[in-house]
């Protein structure tokens, strides 16, 4: 069954590689041909970061090709996946704007190979079955970029696309390569389509993304709750997680270790690490700060341990660690009067199952603030004499939850378009389907955990060498931790071509790249020779 579905506004070596598959053809569809404006804008521009464009339009256009190219050579299949791309001006202020926006124009549910009763994007089904569903030329992927950035003083002020191919994005700018990667991402796979307001499914059936989302609350899988559960789910921070094996495996080779609070004493807690998530205010969190004994909170009364007014106990709680728990009261007056008090830090526990995020602005508070779970309150509560310090976790990764599981974006302030379809904030190093675009992205190289997503609904990956034309380079199209050198090389090579006036620049073109990835040890010495002579034989 095929569904229309209109594009959610979504605002990512040596060993011998398995033969080439052919690759998935991701065709660009410019909607802004004869506009004289976007893809097409005449203005001239001088070439940037291996971009070869003379205009505005035909960087534009370049970049975008390098980006199709690159998911081309990463995903496995026989069929074209159309997208579509425009620059429109989107929502936008001098100090922060939408950069884009992307989503899959129709979906497809109960086809040979599916899940029964789920919805899949229409390019993942046409990957899975290996056959051109939108035939004869319906389109597949809608992408959308913001084309006020750099052009109009009122959005972003002093901000401009960068278009290089290079991934050295000068201080201020955005790079765009990285965000037409991420945008052909939610199209290919990476989004839910459930309502994330409402919780109800699209016309009555879960996505094959809510097949791999789970509530760590709940112990329930999206596609298994009501629409009241989903809903709760979607604002549940920092315990939604991607259940996917293929995900779970590259997390523990790819992420960072978590940042956890450590106890220290009493002897029969010293060593336990419990889970933590910073606040949104308050002092920098991290290794070697709030460390201390800790201190209950006791503002008199029945709920003294909320802090919601000055402490009485502010003379034990000074020098040392507060421990306050959720209430009724504003986390940010929480915090407050435990720096009015003299403590050096918070630990805010929830009052519920999960962890707790808290949120609030308040500039004046400068001491460090860490949300807890009940349980971890609860153990610190009942020990004697507890003390803590944040720490190097010897086991979690920074960003999954405790079984290695990865969260998913799920923010207290609910955010159609960013809730739910991305990977949480709090991955380190960032990935490239995070809500934010960040400077660290270099999706020009690495496409971190989003393959591995893709694997997990069901796409088939490149899993052999990448080719120049007929020739092996001898360097696999892609390897563990999202690393995309051979698909680089794809693209590169298309780069190269529409950019050098005849066989000579090309070749050489092709060889400075090649000496570029063995001088960042991405490729031996035998690849980089393989790639020239490839060069040569191509043109």
């Amino acid at each position: 069954m095929n569904k229309s579905l209109l594009a959610t506004a979504l605002a990512g070596l040596l060993a011998v590689a398995a033969p080439a598959a052919e690759a998935v053809d991701i065709r660009l569809i410019n909607l802004d041909t004869g506009l004289g404006l976007g893809l097409d804008d005449p203005a001239p521009r001088a070439p940037v970061g291996g971009n070869n464009g003379t205009t505005l339009g035909q960087q534009r256009l370049v970049a975008y090709q390098y980006a199709a190219d690159l998911w081309s050579a990463v995903l496995a299949g026989n069929t074209p996946v159309r997208v579509t791309a425009s620059f429109q001006p989107l929502a936008c202020t001098p100090t922060g704007g939408t950069l884009a926006s992307a989503g899959a124009l129709s979906v497809l549910r109960d086809y040979t190979g599916a899940i029964p009763g789920t919805w899949y994007h229409v390019a993942l089904a046409k990957g899975m079955l290996g056959q051109d569903v939108n035939a004869p030329a319906g389109n597949d992927i809608q992408t959308r970029f913001n084309g006020d950035i750099g052009v109009n003083p009122n959005c972003l002020t002093g901000s401009d696309w960068y278009y290089g191919l290079d991934g050295n994005t000068p201080a201020g700018q955005i790079n765009f390569l990285n965000v037409v990667m991420h945008e052909i991402g939610h199209g290919l796979g990476f989004s839910g389509f459930e309502n994330v307001t409402t919780g109800a499914l699209f016309s009555g059936f879960p996505s094959i993304y809510a097949n791999f989302s789970r509530d760590n609350t709940l112990g329930l899988g999206v596609r298994d709750m009501n629409n009241t559960q989903r809903a709760a789910a979607f604002i549940n921070d920092g315990n939604l997680v991607w259940t996917g094996p293929r995900v779970t495996s590259e997390a523990a080779l790819l992420l960072d270790r978590a940042l956890v609070l450590r106890a220290t004493a009493p002897a029969g807690i010293a060593g336990n690490e419990y889970e933590v998530a910073p606040g949104a205010f308050g002092g920098p969190v991290a290794v070697g700060t709030l460390a201390g004994n800790v201190v209950l909170a006791d503002s008199g009364g029945a709920t003294g341990s909320q802090g919601c007014t000055a402490f009485v106990n502010a003379a034990q709680v000074a020098g040392n660690v507060a421990l306050v728990d959720r209430g009724t009261c504003p986390f940010v007056d929480k915090a407050r009067n435990a720096q009015a008090a003299g403590a050096t830090g918070v630990l805010m526990a929830n009052n519920v199952a999960g962890l707790l995020s808290p949120g609030g602005a308040a500039p004046d508070v400068t001491i460090p603030v860490v949300g807890i779970t009940l349980a971890a309150g609860t153990e610190l509560r009942n020990a004697a004499s507890p003390a803590v310090a944040l720490a190097t976790s010897n086991s979690r990764l920074q960003g999954a939850d405790a079984s290695g599981r990865v969260l998913l974006y799920a923010p207290l302030a609910r955010a159609p378009g960013s809730t739910y379809s991305h990977f949480d904030v709090r991955l380190t190093p960032n990935a490239l389907m995070e809500p934010f675009n960040t400077a660290s992205l270099r999706a020009n190289l690495t496409l971190d955990l989003t393959p591995a997503l893709f694997a997990d609904e069901g796409w088939p990956l490149d899993t052999g060498n990448a080719r120049i034309g007929t020739c092996d380079t001898l360097v696999p199209m892609q390897g563990t931790g999202g690393l995309v050198v051979g698909a680089a090389v794809v693209a590169q090579s298309r780069a190269c071509s529409l950019g050098a006036p005849n066989r000579e620049a090309y070749v050489a073109c092709m060889g400075a790249y090649a000496n570029e990835l063995l001088a960042d040890g991405l490729i031996d010495t035998r690849q980089a020779g393989q790639i020239a002579r490839c060069a040569v034989r191509q043109r």
